[in-house]
């Protein structure tokens, strides 16, 4: 309750009981009634100024004997006015020292009340009685409320930051899928340009030695045009593949765009093809979702090209804390490390997980392996 409130039902419960008090009183003691009526004014508005713990506890009960004697020289309607100390030290802090000053004035008001009739006693205890408990429901009311407001503040400036954090989440997985996609063109734009320019080069120079042999030696020359087919025939298939790679289907995404591709390449070779999921899915960023793609094509498209395989399965991992692709065939091993051999993609796919903060691992036992790990943060942690 306001303080404000208080100080009103102080005063008034005061000066009501002491004016119509005034009644009861013959015209000879009016002087020195008024006097001391001013002087329980003046404790109440004292009572006002003081805020910290001890002056207001020792005020309090000076006010308190101060009414118990009031009550006891002038009695009847003034033992209400007793009741005025209450709203007082109802204001301090500590509930300890509320109800010691509690029971020090239920002691002094039947002190002053003593010799009363018994209805007059019950009464002005029931009266203090209420009004303390009235008072302190009143109190734990507002500390409840003040207390659930300022968690309510501190819950509105939580939501604001981790709004805040996921918009720079947000802007941060863009910023990263965006590094990655042009990483993924410099890679491409690379490799377009070591083996198909070099294809089309070597096509060039076969073709100016065919021009030269052509008149002087027929089946030479013929030769070398078939051979400069297949040279051409090649780096066409070669830039067909690295503008298939070159970004996530639209229609489709994460599994789904696995599980087509899969489709796609077991209908174009006859290769057998086994999609695996293990774990509870969630949602993953589009960051991450185009490196498990692009390095599942990347490593399927190895098999076919280096390791004649008959079967291809591909298993992905759900876990707490990092997502795992694994994907392997039975085709033929390689006869170095990997990591040693030219022309597997594997620097590209390393570094896509480098850029993301995963690792790629690579196995050869039972089958040739290559396990994409990234780290997750699962989207109710963030929230």
């Amino acid at each position: 309750m306001p303080k404000r409130t208080l100080l009103s039902l102080a005063y008034g419960i005061a000066l009501i009981t002491c004016f119509l008090q005034i009644y009861e009183l013959s015209q000879p003691g009016y002087g020195l009634y008024l006097i001391r009526v001013l002087c329980l004014l003046g404790l109440l508005v004292a009572g006002q100024i003081f805020v910290s713990e001890a002056p207001l506890a020792a005020l309090s009960a000076v006010q308190i004997l101060y009414m118990a004697w009031f009550c006891k020289t002038y009695g009847e309607l003034t033992d209400f006015a007793a009741i005025s100390p209450v709203f007082l030290y109802m204001r301090l802090p500590r509930p300890i020292s509320r109800w010691i000053l509690f029971g020090f004035h239920v002691a002094a008001l039947n002190y002053a009340v003593y010799g009363q009739p018994l209805p007059w006693i019950a009464a002005s205890n029931l009266f203090l009685l209420i009004t303390g408990v009235l008072l302190a429901l009143l109190r734990n009311f507002a500390t409840t409320k003040q207390s659930a407001d300022t968690r309510y503040d501190d819950l509105r400036k939580k939501h604001y930051e981790l709004d805040e954090t996921r918009n720079r989440l947000l802007l941060f997985t863009k910023q990263v899928e965006g590094a990655a996609q042009a990483e993924e063109r410099n890679r491409i734009s690379r490799q377009l340009h070591d083996d198909v320019g070099h294809r089309l080069i070597r096509a060039k120079m076969m073709m100016e030695a065919a021009l030269q042999i052509i008149p002087k030696d027929q089946d030479k020359g013929m030769t070398m045009l078939l051979q400069i087919r297949d040279q051409l025939t090649s780096g066409l298939d070669e830039m067909r593949a690295a503008v298939r790679r070159m970004k996530l289907p639209e229609e489709v995404s994460g599994i789904h765009a696995l599980g087509r591709m899969l489709e796609e390449v077991g209908r174009e070779t006859g290769l057998r093809t086994n999609l695996t999921v293990e774990g509870n899915p969630y949602a993953l960023y589009p960051s991450q979702e185009l490196i498990l793609y692009k390095n599942a094509r990347e490593a399927v498209t190895n098999a076919l090209k280096h390791g004649h395989p008959e079967s291809v399965n591909i298993v992905i991992s759900y876990k707490d804390r990092e997502v795992c692709m694994a994907v392997s065939n039975d085709g033929a091993l390689p006869e170095t490390m990997p990591s040693e051999t030219k022309g597997l993609g594997l620097t590209g796919m390393k570094e896509r997980c480098a850029l993301a903060g995963g690792q790629l691992d690579i196995a050869l036992s039972p089958f040739f392996t290559i396990t994409t790990r990234l780290p997750v943060v699962r989207h109710e942690e963030i929230i």
